[in-house]
């Protein structure tokens, strides 16, 4: 896996996007990395995380997760320390991260703006930088919007 992994930045220059999101690949072997996730068609497998280019869906770098190490606490901001491992070499460079609801996080959107990198993606509802009154509908119409503005952060709810 090292060896493929060195050779992706070799055949490609990203655009100007970049997708961060996991692949689950059904394994039922004996691996002591080997995932198990009730809510997946195959239970058992190997979670990887990617790197792709978002126009032509050419991987750039990956890492498959091992899991918690003997020892280790339990991971916290998992979703940030994934997007900030997988596109360090492309930071400081104008693009733009587009990722999922895991992964997706304030702090992260304004760490990466840091490094001149711009983040698209959905957040979840539980997140504890929402502001209270964008996690409810009640008195909107069905299909409306309200944005929301700090400084160089935008949240449509």
């Amino acid at each position: 896996m090292m060896m493929f992994v060195a050779q992706l930045p070799k055949m490609v220059t990203p655009g100007s996007d970049i997708t961060v999101d996991e692949q689950f690949v059904p394994f039922r072997g004996k691996c002591p990395f080997r995932r198990y996730i009730p809510s997946k068609p195959a239970k058992y497998g190997i979670k990887i995380w990617w790197a792709c280019d978002a126009q032509t869906s050419h991987p750039l770098k990956g890492d498959i997760y091992l899991g918690p190490q003997d020892g280790d606490a339990r991971a916290a901001n998992l979703g940030s320390s994934v997007v900030t491992n997988l596109t360090s070499r492309w930071l400081h460079s104008g693009r733009n991260i587009v990722m999922d609801n895991f992964f997706t996080s304030v702090p992260l959107a304004e760490s990466l703006l840091t490094k001149h990198t711009t983040l698209v993606g959905t957040i979840r509802r539980n997140k504890p930088d929402i502001p209270s009154e964008r996690t409810v509908n009640t008195g909107r119409s069905e299909k409306s919007s309200m944005f929301a503005f700090d400084d160089k952060l935008t949240l449509v709810s």
